[in-house]
């Protein structure tokens, strides 16, 4: 199915490519008719006049050749790259956009699906034409023996579809074992992207011989796939020039027993067995392209298994985020309940609404017949408490799927695990590469930390960063993940732990820079998933979760001072 949906989006290309091939491989075919006529026409005769014809004649035959297999495979080879591009994008575009991945895929998977499968499926853009081509090639050479000998014009019209069958049989084969080869492929792209993001961790413990060990299993599989699928292509196109000759020896046995009866010119003979030669050609061609096709099925359907994987991972959390016209409606039928951690309304998804002056959270389900209501108004700062990580997960879920149907000025929700791309402090925050003097506005650096880090690298916001900010540290690469964050500017901006990493010192004082720059805007709201004390401190409202019982809502002050279970339990998930 991806296969056929791809080809409909590359008909503008696939279609010319296919008519200049085809009409490459038919002047291909004709050039033994032509030589068998010059050899009838002007040769035995000894004609000098229609010698200069012909060699006009076959000059032109050769140019129109040339110029379609020329024109032919740019047009089948432009096809196949555009289609490589949009398969990596639509898989890269998919995985960026799913709030998670679902959990039997790893990112090092994704990589490779969206690379050597993607290339891989679309290699049969390349050969469609071929195929296209060669078939209209032994179409036209069985014409050309049926016109010039009809018994041996049926002979090939017979062997020909036969040996293409028999061929065909075994293509089922090779498509398992390149989805078998490009699994493997994967895992070992999975493997390695594992022990790089691991790789200060595995040093530090002296694990390298494990590492190693650990990859060079994986990368053997890897190995081991590829040989089968080579021996099982290898063993497929082996049959196939087999079955070919066969066919065409068939063909050479019969248009001779046809010369010796003397039911043939001279020319004829020529053309006959030119023609046979030609069909080597579109025969082999053939019997590669089976197996080639067959590579591409295989490789198009570990594409499609993980698209529709991630649509089904989407399925659950994509039901968490209502339209604003619904969530609306919805709040305003809720606005008279006022116990914030009332009984789950009847299992009910999480609703996120954006108005104009507030976001609001309804039916958070955070345990069993227990849901949280609570409102982040523009211009304050609200802090999420929770004692189980189960309540966390389920609320960042909902928030992402939500802002994924916005735009990234309206939402975004920054995760805590920190990603930082090879280039540098600027391209990193601003996610503009390629230049140096992209600015950073000074409030950003001053809230998130950052400009303290300026004054101990080389180059500013011009160092330069490895991949995975492998040359920061922890503190470091959280301060330039939220001064990311905080560049963005968006209406509502949730964070997730944005300062595990960093000292106190520091954290007290990045929690008073982020406050004052997300209050400074009234249009801004801000939601912090933390447990942090300084971030606690600074503000507005602080929702804090129990294991069990009564939720509660206010001041992080008010909170501390009071005189319940809810209110100790919060003292001691909030005390460092």
């Amino acid at each position: 199915m991806l296969l056929r949906r791809a080809a409909r989006r590359r008909l503008a290309l696939l279609v010319p490519g296919a008519i200049t091939l085809s009409l490459w491989q038919v002047c291909e075919a004709l050039v033994p008719v032509a030589i068998g006529i010059v050899v009838d026409v002007a040769i035995i005769p000894r004609s000098l006049p229609m010698l200069a014809v012909s060699i006009i004649g076959i000059g032109l035959l050769f140019t129109v050749l040339s110029l379609g297999y020329r024109f032919g495979s740019r047009f089948c080879n432009s096809a196949r790259e555009h289609e490589a591009h949009a398969l990596r994008v639509e898989i890269t575009h998919a995985a960026l956009t799913s709030a998670s991945l679902p959990p039997d895929r790893a990112s090092g998977e994704v990589l490779s699906i969206a690379s050597a499968d993607a290339d891989t499926a679309a290699q049969s853009f390349a050969q469609a034409g071929r195929g296209i081509a060669s078939v209209l090639g032994m179409v036209t050479a069985a014409v050309f023996l049926l016109v010039a000998d009809p018994v041996t014009g049926l002979v090939v019209l017979i062997a020909v579809p036969f040996g293409l069958l028999i061929v065909a049989l075994p293509s089922r084969s090779v498509s398992a074992k390149a989805a078998t080869q490009l699994e493997a492929v994967a895992g070992a792209g999975r493997s390695a992207s594992d022990l790089m993001h691991g790789l200060r961790v595995i040093k530090a413990m002296g694990g390298e011989p494990w590492a190693v060990r650990r990859y060079e299993k994986t990368s053997d599989e890897a190995a081991t796939a590829g040989i089968a699928t080579g021996e099982r292509t290898g063993r497929l196109a082996g049959l196939g020039a087999l079955v070919m000759s066969m066919v065409l020896a068939v063909v050479l046995v019969v248009a001779s027993l046809r010369l010796v009866e003397g039911q043939m010119s001279v020319g004829a003979l020529i053309g006959i067995l030119g023609m046979t030669a030609f069909l080597t050609e579109p025969m082999r061609a053939l019997a590669d392209i089976v197996g080639l096709f067959a590579q591409s099925h295989g490789a198009a359907g570990r594409i499609a298994r993980l698209l529709t994987d991630i649509d089904s991972s989407e399925a659950v959390p994509s039901a968490t985020a209502l339209t604003s016209t619904d969530a609306a409606a919805e709040t305003e039928s809720d606005e008279t309940e006022s116990d914030n951690s009332a009984p789950h309304r009847g299992g009910r998804p999480t609703r996120i609404h954006i108005g104009d002056t507030a976001v609001d959270v309804r039916d958070w389900a955070v345990g069993e017949h227990r849901s949280v209501d609570f409102t982040t108004d523009f211009g304050s700062l609200t802090c999420i408490v929770t004692e189980r990580a189960e309540p966390t997960t389920a609320l960042l879920a909902a928030l992402a799927s939500h802002a994924r149907g916005t735009s990234p000025d309206q939402m975004i929700v920054s995760p805590h695990t920190v990603d930082l791309f090879e280039g540098t402090i600027r391209s990193n925050i601003t996610m503009v590469v390629g230049t140096t003097d992209h600015p950073v506005p000074a409030e950003v650096l001053l809230a998130s930390g950052v400009d303290e880090l300026l004054g101990l690298v080389d180059g500013g916001l011009d160092h330069r960063i490895q991949e995975l900010g492998g040359n920061l540290s922890g503190g470091q690469r959280q301060r330039v993940a939220l001064a990311r964050a905080l560049n963005a500017d968006p209406s509502i901006l949730v964070l997730h732990e944005p300062t595990t990493a960093v000292d106190a010192v520091t954290e007290a004082r990045i929690s008073s820079g982020v406050s004052d720059l997300r209050r400074a805007s009234r249009s801004a709201a801000t939601v912090i998933v933390t447990s942090s004390p300084a971030f606690l401190a600074a503000a507005d409202t602080v929702v804090f979760v129990p294991a069990n019982g009564q939720v509660l809502i206010g001041g992080h002050a008010e909170l501390l001072a009071a005189e319940s279970a809810a209110a100790e339990s919060y003292r001691q998930a909030v005390t460092r």
